[in-house]
């Protein structure tokens, strides 16, 4: 086996230099040829992951081993999507993917090792977390969802466990280098025109937006919901739509009542609950994008006059440059869920972070040339694909197994099964009582 590329000792390049290597080996036991590995760190369904160091250059990184005679073919397709955005991406709050070996009966996935564990462990320690560091933790998310967003790619599943603590290399003392990880519900479809919209049903249910609940075509405004979701629940320790049965919870995020009663609301600025609440509008279209809660006052201490007129120039600027960039990630990323067989995602190790992916096929209907879709169209599935149990396993380390989730392989069911709900603790901030719900299929909105 060659000697691993000079990006192990220096995991962070620019955009234009970086290069995932991605190596085929004749058997397993040639990973230890420039790899130390040390002790497991996490498991999950179809493989392991372990601490290691590398040979000549001391880095110490995360591997994930994944067993593809396990996974299947089907779940695979979805790993190797799941690469192809990482190797596509390279942004300092977004987890970095250092190289790929392959032999023939496993894929090994070298990722940067992170010791601080899941943000979700992070918050139940703390109970909740002051406003100045959920400032700090909400501008490096928007900052990595925006470049995402820029790229083309909607992760489609943010949530308080898919977000790792890292080191920051440039100060010791940062204990909030947050990164994004686990893209394996992520697609190559960005943006908010017509022809950019979303059908599948995916995601972890108290993070989903409104429009995605109504079986409604959703765009990457989905991830600034999720995004808001996760604001919210920093602050006050749990999430802002919490319900005992799963009709109950869909009511509640659909309504997007968001309240401030409780006596923790006391000590958060009016900017921050504006910021908040410009993220959970129902309507995607006036919900804020990640590049204005980044520019919002709230995070760059600059109050805007109200009075301030909208720079409509800039922002059809803003949507000319969005359908020129570059299609380079799309064009190296298989986004067309026909070309991919139509999975249900992993039900997660945390009973709050439970995804839950039904894909299915659509009758599409081309929309008009409006910037954004105000009011999508519903649109009928033709079938389900039930979930079932498989545990995250993240590459990443901490406290708890970290990184990529690889999706366990279901045949695509004829017609619609109904599944049992499941009801089980969030595990927030001591709210044993308070549950989210984890169904197979979505409640329609009632009229």
């Amino acid at each position: 086996m060659n000697k691993s590329s000079s990006t192990a000792c220096n995991p962070r390049k620019s955009s234009a230099e970086k290069v995932i290597a991605h190596t085929r080996i004749g058997n397993d036991g040639m990973i230890k040829d420039n790899y130390d590995v040390g002790n497991k760190i996490g498991q999950g369904n179809f493989g392991k992951v372990y601490e290691a160091t590398h040979r000549s250059t001391g880095v110490k990184w995360a591997i994930k081993s994944i067993n593809k005679e396990k996974a299947g073919s089907s779940a695979i397709k979805l790993v190797e999507r799941e690469v192809a955005i990482l190797k596509s991406v390279n942004h300092p709050h977004v987890i970095h993917l250092n190289e790929v070996i392959e032999s023939p009966k496993r894929m090994y996935l070298v990722m940067e090792m992170c010791l601080g564990g899941e943000l979700a462990d992070v918050l139940k320690e703390h109970k909740w977390f002051c406003e100045a560091d959920t400032k700090t933790i909400i501008q490096r998310l928007a900052g990595a969802i925006s470049y995402l967003h820029k790229h083309g790619i909607v992760h489609r599943d943010l949530k308080l466990e898919n977000i790792l603590m890292g080191q920051n290399p440039d100060n010791v003392d940062d204990r909030l280098h947050v990164k994004v990880t686990d893209f394996g519900l992520s697609v190559v479809k960005g943006g908010v025109t017509p022809d950019n919209m979303l059908e599948d049903f995916c995601g972890t249910p108290i993070y989903m937006a409104p429009e995605i609940l109504d079986n409604k075509a959703y765009s990457q405004q989905c991830d600034v919901w999720a995004l808001g979701i996760i604001m919210y629940t920093l602050l006050c320790g749990y999430p802002p739509f919490r319900a005992k049965e799963e009709a109950a919870l869909y009511d509640l995020i659909r309504e997007a009542n968001v309240e401030f009663t409780d006596e923790v609301w006391s000590r958060v600025s009016d900017q921050c609950k504006k910021c908040m609440q410009g993220m959970l509008k129902v309507d995607p279209a006036h919900r804020m994008s990640a590049a204005e809660v980044l520019n919002h006052p709230w995070i760059t201490g600059l109050e805007r006059d109200k009075n301030e007129p909208t720079n409509v120039l800039e922002m059809m600027k803003m949507w000319k440059d969005e359908l020129k960039q570059d299609n380079a990630i799309a064009d190296s990323v298989d986004s067309s869920s026909t070309d991919l067989p139509q999975l249900a995602s992993p039900a997660m190790a945390h009973s709050q972070g439970s995804a839950v992916d039904k894909s299915a096929s659509f009758n599409r209907e081309k929309s008009g040339s409006r910037h954004h879709v105000t009011r999508a169209r519903e649109v009928k599935r033709n079938s389900l694909s039930p979930p079932g149990p498989s545990t995250s396993l993240k590459a990443g380390g901490g406290r708890k197994s970290q990184g990529l989730a690889v999706p366990k392989s279901y045949v695509r069911p004829t017609t619609p099964t109904t599944h049992s709900k499941t009801s089980t603790g969030n595990g927030l901030a001591n709210s044993s009582s308070k549950t989210s719900i984890v169904s197979s299929t979505p409640k329609t909105k009632k009229k």
